[in-house]
């Protein structure tokens, strides 16, 4: 089931930033996230009452970006990204967001065929944007 973060999700999600990248939101980013910043969309993807993903999102006026987006290991694969991504996207039509950018290392395939699957371009390259590695940005008219 997807649905709208919550406060008590904060210590799942920050549990998966740790076991999934390298320089993880910390627990209290997440929670001023959802609790306080009006312009942030927290959605996450649960199963047994367990939280195997999920996507933070900042929208502001007719822009909107991706702030994190995870999938746990033992789920990849197995449609839960494209789940998450459809829901966010519906969403963002739905507040009339008009353009989509996010960031994703140079070295992480399998998200960049995710965003490319949906119809995301590649806009440009982020010289160590992440420690040691290059970011590509990717962006995508929503509204279309």
């Amino acid at each position: 089931m997807i649905r709208k973060a919550t406060l008590s999700d904060v210590l799942a999600i920050a549990t998966l930033e740790k076991q999934t990248f390298p320089e993880p939101l910390s627990e209290s980013f997440i929670y001023d996230e959802i609790a306080l910043n009006p312009f942030a969309y927290y959605i996450v993807y649960e199963e047994n009452h367990e939280i195997i993903g999920y996507m933070g999102l900042r929208a502001v006026d007719e822009h909107a970006e991706v702030m994190n987006f995870a999938v746990s290991e033992p789920h990849r694969n197995m449609g839960v990204g494209s789940a998450i991504l459809e829901h966010a996207l519906t969403h963002l039509k739905q507040i009339k967001v008009s353009l989509l950018t996010l960031e994703v290392r140079r070295s992480n395939q399998g998200a960049q065929a995710l965003y490319e699957k949906f119809g995301f371009k590649k806009s440009h390259i982020r010289k160590e944007y992440y420690i040691n590695e290059d970011a590509i940005v990717y962006v995508k008219e929503v509204r279309k």
